[in-house]
C-alpha cells in the first residue's frame, strides 16, 4: 500500500523537461516543495491531453463507479493484480492511467502504538513516477471539473518486504509512453516490483505521523530503533 508521499522539489519546470510534458496551467503558481502529501490531498499528474503529455494537478481518491466512494475520501491504492478487470478501476485502467509525480514514499514499522516512519527513495535521488489512475469527476452544481486518482501497487520487493507486502509501481522514464498510451494487454512487464537495490531506506520523524504537517521536519533523519 501506499499511503503517503512526497515531492520536494520546488521546480515543476524541470520535472516537465524530464518527462517531456507541457504545463496545465491550472497547476498552481505558489508551488511549494511537499513532504507530506496524504489522500484528499492535491499532487501533480502526467497523463496524456490530445495526444501530448501533460502536467496536471490531481485529488489522492478516486471515487467508485458512479461516483459513489465507499471510503472517505475515495480508493486511495488500486493493486495491479485485479485493476484491470474489477469494475471500480476497469474503465481508468484502460483509458484513465496516469504517472504520479513524487520523489519519495513513507512506510511504517515496529509495534501499532509505537509505529515509526520510514521514507524510500531513489538512491540516485531522481524523482519517483508512480503508476497511477485517474477519472475526472465535475460537480453537477459548477461544472468544475477534478481530476481523481489512485495509486497502483503491486507486490514488494526485498527493500520494502520487511515492512509491507506491497509497494507503489514504478515505472522508468524509458516505460512512460507505453504506460500512458498501450493497450492494456500489452503493460504487464511494467507491473511489476521495481529492482531491489532501486530504493533507499531512511528511519524519519514521527512528525510526519500526523497530516497536518507538511514541512522538512517531516523527512528529518532519526536514528533507527532496534
Amino acid at each position: 500500500m501506499c499511503g503517503r508521499f512526497t515531492l520536494t522539489t520546488p521546480d515543476l519546470a524541470a520535472l516537465a523537461d524530464l518527462v517531456t510534458a507541457d504545463m496545465d496551467p491550472r497547476l498552481p503558481d505558489d508551488h511549494h516543495p511537499r513532504y507530506n502529501i496524504a489522500p484528499t490531498a492535491s499532487a501533480v499528474l502526467l497523463s496524456l491531453a490530445q495526444g501530448r503529455r501533460r502536467l496536471g494537478p490531481g485529488v489522492w481518491g478516486l471515487p467508485g463507479p458512479g461516483g459513489a466512494d465507499r471510503r472517505p475520501g475515495g480508493l486511495i491504492n488500486a493493486r495491479v493484480e485485479t485493476a484491470a478487470t474489477l469494475p471500480t478501476f476497469r474503465e481508468a485502467f484502460a483509458r484513465g492511467r496516469c504517472v504520479v509525480l513524487a520523489d519519495g514514499f513513507f512506510e511504517w514499522t515496529g509495534p501499532k502504538d509505537r509505529r515509526r516512519p520510514l521514507w524510500f527513495r531513489r538512491r540516485d535521488g531522481g524523482p519517483l513516477l508512480m503508476g497511477g489512475l485517474y477519472r475526472d469527476d465535475s460537480d453537477h452544481e459548477t461544472g468544475e471539473v477534478t481530476r481523481r486518482f489512485a495509486i497502483l501497487t503491486t507486490r514488494a520487493n526485498a527493500t520494502l518486504a520487511p515492512y509491507h507486502d506491497r509497494m507503489p509501481v514504478l515505472l522508468e522514464l524509458a516505460g512512460l509512453e507505453r504506460w500512458l498510451a498501450a493497450r492494456p494487454g500489452a503493460l504487464a512487464d511494467l507491473l511489476g516490483p521495481a529492482p531491489d537495490d532501486l530504493l533507499s531506506t531512511t528511519p524519519v520523524s514521527p512528525r510526519v505521523n500526523s497530516v497536518r504537517h507538511d514541512d522538512p521536519e517531516c523527512v528529518a533523519p532519526v536514528a533507527a530503533v532496534a
